[in-house]
Formats: structure tokens, C-alpha cells, sequence
């Protein structure tokens, strides 16, 4: 039997013109339906009745249920579908076929100093993808070219590709997460490349009266109705007509019956990693059609955290139950008390004294002075997370003995990119409190494994470890090289690799470093949680767009994701010494407020070079980094 692509290609010398939409070139039954076609020599199989579970295989797509690899049931919404390009038609050196690279090991760049199997896509197949990326800017200029009241949509997801593909650049992720966001960018494109081809092309056409030679290079669609086969068979677009044989006419024209083709070609094995079996969360599980086009579009990395049973009530296949490790059994060394300025004996409205903390920002000192702290004045009619996104940095470097002080900032240094890349695109249902920070932070593991007269203290030391470990970090932690803590071990921080046992009396620049980014990646956070919360509107119409605009405060390509960018040497953005310097950032801040409810009046003006003066400036900069980055060297 002929494979797919043999039968594309044949169908571009299709010679039937006498053929009719209703007339069959191709004709296949299967079960109770008759699929025919008038436009093509072959019939894929069709998958639209039983149950089908979206859940990522192997290779990051979604097999045989995912339109961006199969024909799929016509629908209305998301009717540019039928004009996805076939990955058989561009095979490389074509830049196209980078819309289906799927990455291997060897494309992840380890983060060196790390203990966790984190990296970022090489730098060349970045570039590879940067191919697309530069394909749908051109064709969006085109697009708006001829369309110049429309494209707003198209921009959006134009944003998020860039931002995919930035993400791929700077991002430290795992290898399977790795392979999600590069099938992200990939439908992205997809998604543009189609919607414009359709406007641009196929719509045209359905006006024209005409019958126009089939678009082989088009994915296509099944259509159930005669009204929509008409359409799109004379725009050229694939299709195959699905009914039960009752309605088949006695007058239909066939040219040759033909065996169903399937899906031999469609990677639809789920994704195994060591003694990971099902690591991609089930997102949706019914029938195909438009629920499953809906899902299909979304961004897979934007979703796992959601609860599938919110629109089916079948349980995830893949779902959690708890611990499962894998490896021996491991002892937590006896360690004295770390005494720490942390928890709730501290009062948090007022740094330590420790010169591993840098001085507050003006602006937010003189806000803790006027702030009123009256208990009474706190309202919570909602449920509030209890927990950090990030450690406290007080939390950080509280301990006062120099061995507690080492295994805090060799833990959290060691683990930090992994923690990092988990909050950004697949953050946990509640933040980890300070009193698990806190076990994290102070556990030292041993390397050697547990005598048979180890005590009970022992054991429940060890367990409690391995919780703390699987709480914090799931899978990825019974996956990990082995112990977190290593005595002997090198970390890495912004580019330097760092000695653990240098950490016992590290250098105040050093300390000051990872606390302030902790206080910034807390700053960033909280603005985006802010906004999302007071901005629902904007974030509903525009997505991409309101992001872009978030993004637009701060300095980088990879969004709120900035802890590989390297500290630079004077102060930048926000908190630049210049008016010149900051003017930009504090403009798209200004425009962000601008869409909260009860914004103050005076961020309702434009911030231009001319109006924007040293009293401005103190009026609209934001009073909530508590502290700016010393640039000492």
C-alpha cells in the first residue's frame, strides 16, 4: 500500500476535473461509515468516536488526535487547520521542516554546577527554530498587508513564539519539558502559517464559483456536512466525506475503492525516561472534535497544572499517588541547630542586621515607615497560599554557623535552576511554606547508605528527607544524579563555578548577589500575580500582547525568567541612575497600572523625555524591590 506521501504527490497530476464534491476519487469504508473523496487518491483512517486521551507521546505531540498531525473533523473555529502544511512536504534542507524537529538528548546543554538533569536547547537548533520564527514575522507583514484592519490575533501568537523560542535560548528545563516547548513553538507557527495561507488563499476562493486544482501540500479535514464539502472542495483544500451508508447517493461517481491508511508514520508511544512510564499529564479525555481542537491549540506547557477533570470527570492516567523512589535508602547526617533570623520570631517589616542582605531601596523604606501594620486592617476574603514561590532571602542566609550558612546556599545554588524552571511554565498547586524551605535548605544527606543497626531516628530522619525531596520536587528528584547537598561538590551561579566548601564564609558580594535575585525573581512574580488578578480583562482579549507588555518592564529576552542573565555593571531598567536610562521601563510600567481598577490619576499621564523629571520619577517608580544591587566589583 502506498504510503501517504507517495499519494500526495500523485495527487498533484489529478486529472479528474469532471469529478464532482460529491463524486468519489477515493472511496473507503470504515465500521458503518463510507469515507470518500473527491479530491484526493487516498482515505486516512478517521479517530473522532471513541474516548481519546490528550496526553503528549514521545515526541511531545499528541499522535493521531493532534491536528497539526492528522486530519481532523472539520470545525468552524479552527477551520485554518485544514490548511496545515504536511510534514512530507518539507523535508529538510527545506526551512520548514524545522515546524517538526523533534530534539534528543544530545540537544540539551547541561547547566553545569547543577545535581538536577536541567538544560537549555543548543544554540544551533535555537537558531534552527529562530528559521520559523522568521518565516511567520514575514508572512504577518504580508498578511497585514492585505488585511490591514486585522492580524491582532496573529500578533499575539507571533509574541508567543518569540517568546518559546527565547525561552528554548535562556530557559532551564528538563529533557521532557524541553521537548514541550519546542512542540509549543512549533504549533505556534503552525498556527500562523495556516490561519494566514487560509485569509490569504483558501477564503478567496469560496466566492469564486470555480473548482480550483487541490492544495496537496494542505493537511484537509473530514467534513460531515455536504454544505462544507461543497465549500472547501472548491477552494482545493483536501477533504474526505464521512456518512453511513444510508445516505450514500446511487448516482455518486467512484473511481477507485481503497484500504484506509493509517497512522504508521505518527509516533503515538508515551514518552519513558529511566522509571518515568507517564510523565506528561492528561489534559482532556473525550471524543474527538472541538473540544479536542481547543486543548490542541492551547499552549501544552501552560496547561499541565490544570485539573483535566474540570471538563471530564475521568481521572488522570498519569496522575501522582506519592513517593515512588528508586534508589537506596540514604542517612541525614547529625547536625547541630542552625540558629536563623527567620520564621515567625523575626519581624519581617525589618531586614536582619547581616552584610549578606543589601541596603533597602529608598523607596521601600520609606514605605515600611508610613505602611500601617495594625492587624486589623488585613482583609482576607479569599483563601491566600501560605506558601513562597520563592525562599524568603532572610530565610537564605539566617543561619550563624558557618556549616548551616555552607548547606543552605550549596542546596538552593545546587537546585536553583530546576526550582527556577518549574515556577515559570509548570508551577505546583501550593508554594512550598517556610517551614519546608527551611528542611529543604538544612538537610545534608549522606552518601553512604544505612547500616542494619541504624536507629529509628535515623530512618525517620531519612524519610522525612526523602519527603521534603519529593514535595519540592516530584520526579524529577527520584531522576537526580543522587544527594543534593555534595560537601565536595562545585556549584555554578551566574556563569561561575563555585566550591562548596568555599560557602562556609562566603564573600558578601557573592551572598548579596543571590539574595538580590531572589527579591527580584519575588518582585517580578508578584507583579505578574498582581496583574493577572486586576487586569483579568486584558489578560483574557490579549494574552500574548498583555505579557509582551509585562515583559516590557523588565530587561531580556526570556520574560520574568531572568536567572541566566548575567549581573551586568552599573544599574539598569527600573533602578537606572539615569532618567534617560529607566524612562522606557517605567512607561510600560505606567501602561500596565493603567488597566488596574483605581489606578492613581497621576499614572494616567504619558511619560515622555519632557515630563518625565527627577520629582516624576519618585512619584511613579514602584515602591516594592525592597533592595537595589550594589555595584561593587
Amino acid at each position: 500500500m502506498p504510503t501517504a506521501l507517495t499519494l500526495f504527490k500523485a495527487n498533484t497530476a489529478l486529472s479528474d476535473n469532471w469529478l464532482q464534491s460529491f463524486d468519489a476519487c477515493a472511496v473507503a469504508v470504515q465500521g458503518n461509515l463510507v469515507i470518500m473523496t473527491p479530491n484526493m487518491h487516498f482515505i486516512p483512517e478517521f479517530h473522532h468516536f471513541d474516548a481519546e486521551i490528550l496526553q503528549a507521546c514521545t515526541d511531545g505531540c499528541f499522535g493521531v488526535i493532534d491536528c497539526f498531525q492528522w486530519p481532523q473533523a472539520y470545525d468552524n473555529t479552527f477551520c485554518h487547520a485544514a490548511c496545515i502544511p504536511q510534514k512530507e512536504a518539507f523535508p529538510s534542507p527545506h526551512p520548514l521542516h524545522w515546524a517538526w524537529f523533534t530534539p534528543t538528548w544530545n540537544d540539551l546543554e547541561s547547566i553545569p554546577g547543577n545535581l538536577f538533569p536541567v538544560g537549555t536547547l543548543v544554540l544551533d537548533k535555537v537558531d534552527g527554530l529562530q528559521t520559523p520564527f522568521k518565516l511567520a514575522e514575514q508572512q504577518l507583514c504580508e498578511y497585514r498587508q492585505a488585511q490591514p484592519d486585522r492580524g491582532q490575533v496573529i500578533y499575539g501568537r507571533l509574541l508567543s513564539l518569540c517568546h518559546t523560542v527565547a525561552h528554548l535560548k535562556s530557559h532551564p528545563l528538563t529533557f521532557c519539558d524541553l521537548l514541550i516547548f519546542v512542540t509549543n513553538a512549533q504549533h505556534l507557527f503552525l498556527d500562523i502559517y495556516s490561519y494566514i495561507d487560509r485569509v490569504l488563499i483558501a477564503q478567496p476562493l469560496t466566492t469564486s464559483g470555480l473548482c480550483h486544482v487541490v492544495w496537496g501540500d494542505w493537511m484537509g479535514a473530514f467534513v460531515q456536512s455536504s454544505d462544507v464539502c461543497k465549500k472547501l472542495f472548491c477552494t482545493g483544500i483536501p477533504i474526505w466525506y464521512v456518512r453511513t451508508s444510508a445516505y450514500i447517493p446511487l448516482n455518486m461517481k467512484v473511481i477507485e475503492p481503497v484500504l484506509l491508511t493509517h497512522l504508521d508514520h505518527i509516533i503515538i508511544g508515551m514518552y519513558t525516561e529511566g522509571s518515568k512510564v507517564h510523565p506528561f499529564k492528561v489534559i482532556y479525555c473525550s471524543p474527538g472534535g472541538h473540544h479536542h481542537h481547543v486543548h490542541v491549540h492551547c499552549l501544552y506547557a501552560g496547561t499541565t497544572h490544570l485539573d483535566p477533570k474540570a471538563d471530564n470527570p475521568q481521572p488522570s492516567s498519569s496522575s501522582n499517588s506519592g513517593p515512588k523512589p528508586k534508589h537506596q535508602p540514604y542517612s541525614i547526617e547529625a547536625r547541630p541547630a542552625c540558629p536563623a533570623q527567620s520564621g515567625e520570631s523575626r519581624d519581617k517589616w525589618q531586614d536582619p542586621d547581616t552584610p549578606y542582605l543589601l541596603l533597602p531601596n529608598l523607596h521601600w523604606e520609606a514605605a515600611m515607615k508610613i505602611a500601617i501594620k495594625d492587624q486589623s486592617h488585613i482583609h482576607t476574603p479569599y483563601i491566600i497560599d501560605q506558601g513562597y514561590r520563592f525562599l524568603e532571602p532572610a530565610l537564605l542566609i539566617g543561619p550563624k554557623l558557618p556549616e548551616c550558612l555552607q548547606t543552605y546556599l550549596a542546596n538552593w545554588l545546587a537546585s536553583r535552576a530546576l526550582w527556577v524552571g518549574h515556577v515559570n511554565h509548570n508551577p505546583p498547586c501550593t508554594y512550598p511554606t517556610p517551614q519546608l524551605w527551611c528542611d529543604f535548605l538544612g538537610s545534608v544527606p549522606s552518601a553512604q547508605p544505612q547500616s542494619h543497626k541504624a536507629d529509628r531516628k535515623g530512618l525517620m530522619a531519612t524519610k522525612k528527607w526523602k519527603q521534603v525531596m519529593w514535595e519540592l520536587f516530584g520526579d524529577d528528584f527520584l531522576e537526580s544524579q543522587g544527594d543534593v547537598f555534595l560537601p565536595d561538590g562545585v556549584v555554578e551561579f551566574q556563569g561561575e563555578e563555585i566550591s562548596v566548601s568555599s560557602l562556609t564564609n562566603p564573600s558578601a558580594l557573592l551572598a548579596q548577589k543571590v539574595t538580590w535575585e531572589l527579591f527580584e525573581l519575588g518582585f517580578q512574580y508578584e507583579l505578574w500575580d498582581l496583574d493577572r488578578h486586576l487586569a483579568q480583562r486584558e489578560w483574557k482579549d490579549d494574552p500574548a500582547g498583555h505579557e509582551q507588555l509585562l515583559h516590557g518592564v523588565f530587561l531580556g529576552d526570556a520574560g520574568l525568567v531572568m536567572w541566566s542573565e548575567p549581573f551586568l555593571s552599573e544599574h539598569y531598567r527600573l533602578w537606572d541612575n539615569t532618567l534617560k536610562g529607566c524612562l522606557p521601563y517605567m512607561e510600560n510600567f505606567r501602561q500596565l497600572l493603567c488597566d488596574w481598577d483605581g489606578v492613581p490619576p497621576l499614572l494616567m499621564t504619558l511619560l515622555t523625555s519632557d515630563n518625565f523629571t527627577d520629582t516624576k520619577s519618585w512619584e511613579v517608580k514602584p515602591p516594592i524591590v525592597p533592595h537595589s544591587l550594589s555595584m561593587q566589583s
